[in-house]
């Protein structure tokens, strides 16, 4: 669970998430709101379920979501990974369900969001990454940019092999290399829970939905993640 400037919302997710896994990986990237310290409470609450990975400065989502999978590759023998967003866009009763798909031979379940509920703006850059890397890969998932996502082990340590870290853009070579290599995809509805006026999100429309378009276009042009 990466956390970033989450103070008002990451306690309670924390909670909901340790009700549906063994192990939580709390990472702070470098939070100036008071997250860290929520964080190393709910630590000392949960000292055998929870494990800190905390930065000084922001790193971006990418490379910490590298560093967690890293670090639990190495530290436990789980066989069903999960990410998920610490700001309360993802409803943990929603695990379950998705690692279910593991157990059922899926290699990555994409938790979709509801796009009629989605704003304006999410939409677009959505639709027009989908529609672009469906040319390319006909069973490509519809939601590209969701975060709620469950991999199995095989496929992690793929990632953390061969993906490259950075933001958001993380995630969709995530997403290619899966492609890439004809991993089983499931997409499975989830829980649309979006951002209101008191919560700002980090994912910047423009400037990430950009470097995901760069990140499609290289491997097009490449054939290199």
């Amino acid at each position: 669970m990466p956390c970033y400037n989450a103070a008002l919302f990451c306690e309670a997710v924390i909670e909901a998430t340790l009700l549906y896994t063994k192990h939580l990986i709390l990472i702070d990237d470098g939070s100036s709101d008071g997250t860290r310290e929520i964080l190393e409470k709910a630590a000392k609450k949960h000292p055998h379920k929870i494990e800190l990975m905390l930065y000084e400065t922001n790193r971006g989502k990418g490379f910490v979501l590298l560093d967690g999978m890293n670090r639990a590759l190495e530290h436990t023998s789980s066989t069903i990974f999960i990410t998920i967003d610490s700001d309360g866009q993802h409803a943990p009763s929603d695990i379950p369900p998705m690692a279910a798909q593991i157990d059922e031979g899926a290699s990555l379940v994409i938790g979709t969001r509801q796009f009629n509920l989605m704003p304006l703006r999410s939409k677009f850059a959505n639709t027009i990454i989908s529609s672009l890397l469906q040319l390319l890969y006909k069973n490509a998932p519809i939601d590209t940019q969701s975060g709620y996502r469950v991999f199995n082990r095989p496929l992690v340590e793929q990632i953390v092999k061969k993906v490259r870290g950075g933001r958001y853009e993380m995630e969709f070579r995530c997403l290619l290399l899966a492609l890439v290599t004809n991993q089983k995809i499931v997409e499975l509805p989830i829980s649309t829970v979006y951002l209101n006026n008191n919560r700002a999100s980090n994912f910047h429309k423009f400037r990430d939905s950009t470097r995901i378009l760069k990140v499609l276009w290289h491997y097009w042009r490449y054939k290199t993640l």
